[in-house]
């Protein structure tokens, strides 16, 4: 019945302490030589390093913190030109791109009779950017604890510092903020399903453009919708269950995007789980999107050929093997992710910077 758990912040203390540590291998595939007419055709290739630990204290609090730590190498798209063909070609970065990241994020919660607050502090740093945020967590249980009501906010201010900005011309100094607003609701339907619908509205000021592209001007605001809705559903029969995850967002640079993920927890005797998943992901492009960069365009007109802001589709197929122990588990998973211009629900040119890539990842939890 564990699988059936909605993700939430959960109201009830820890009645007992737990760590976990994991590592991850993020690896995206190259690009074809064919459409790379500058730079490196090798993309990202990321080690990443977690560590969680989850305490109580004394008998109405508790602390959760997490570490994580990631080394990156690789090239990245500079801009798109026209190619011979008609068709856009890629300028990339050259391969000696060299870059760490270490996030620390602290909270400690308070619980009650049937609710409970979260302060979180979180401090993130790398070579060229900083991002401080404090968020604000609760939630209440009621209705003979089968409904529970959350609600959070948040705030965050980064500093970006770009390397090589002399040389290449680019920004020395920016800064964004971030707020963000988000209140959703569990229901427990029957003794084997649950469900979950929230809302969230985030608003990004600030330097919001990519300042390693070559020609990279974005509106200095954006403003997000989601709406997300999560159901679980336990088979008696089968001995698993069923998570369905659907998020709906949208903001004022034109993007629409769906996101379906559907997963089967099944269980393997009282101590294994495996678990097979797929997600899909379609958005529209940007208002301000070009599939190929106009240098002759002035300044102050928005123009991006980020292939994260075109129109495109992806899917995702992944799976998971649990080992659970009364004091210890290890969890496996490995997935690949597909993405083009033609699996999504919107039409566009195919990118050149269209993105595969493959994350593996081991993860062992400790409870004492």
């Amino acid at each position: 019945m564990a699988a059936m758990s909605l993700p939430a912040f959960s109201a009830t203390q820890p009645a007992e302490s737990s760590v976990s540590a994991g590592v991850s291998n993020y690896k995206e595939a190259d690009i074809p030589r064919s459409d790379v007419v500058g730079g490196d055709n090798r993309r990202y290739d990321i080690g990443i390093r977690q560590f969680r630990l989850l305490t109580p204290v004394g008998t109405r609090w508790s602390v959760d913190l997490g570490v994580s730590q990631e080394s990156m190498s690789g090239a990245s798209p500079w801009a798109t030109v026209r190619g011979p063909d008609g068709q856009a070609d890629l300028i990339m970065s050259s391969a000696t791109i060299e870059d760490s990241r270490t996030e620390v994020n602290l909270a400690v919660a308070h619980h009650g009779e049937g609710r409970s607050t979260a302060v979180s502090l979180t401090r993130s740093q790398e070579d060229d950017y900083e991002a401080d945020a404090v968020s604000l967590s609760a939630e209440w249980t009621f209705n003979g604890d089968l409904t529970t009501l959350s609600a959070g906010v948040s705030h965050s201010s980064d500093v970006i510092e770009p390397s090589d900005a002399a040389i290449f011309g680019r920004v020395t100094r920016e800064e964004r903020r971030t707020r963000s607003v988000s209140v959703g609701v569990a229901q427990v339907l029957d003794r084997l399903s649950a469900l979950y619908a929230g809302v969230g509205f985030t608003d990004h000021t600030g330097y919001l453009s990519d300042p390693y592209k070559l020609r990279d001007v974005r509106p200095g605001r954006r403003l997000e919708r989601t709406v997300s809705v999560r159901y679980r559903r336990f088979v008696t029969g089968r001995d698993g269950a069923l998570h369905l995850d659907y998020r709906f967002f949208d903001d004022d640079w034109g993007i629409v995007s769906h996101t379906l993920q559907s997963s089967w927890y099944q269980n393997v005797g009282a101590r294994f789980q495996i678990v097979p998943n797929l997600r899909y992901y379609s958005q529209s492009a940007a208002k301000f999107f070009v599939p190929v960069d106009d240098f002759a365009l002035s300044p102050e007109f928005s123009q991006s050929s980020d292939f994260r802001l075109s129109a495109y589709g992806a899917v995702t197929l992944g799976l998971k093997g649990i080992v659970q122990q009364p004091r210890w588990a290890l969890t496996l998973s490995v997935d690949r992710y597909m993405g083009r211009e033609k699996y999504g629900l919107s039409s566009g040119p195919e990118h050149p910077a269209r993105l595969d890539f493959t994350l593996a990842s081991i993860v062992v939890d400790y409870k004492f």
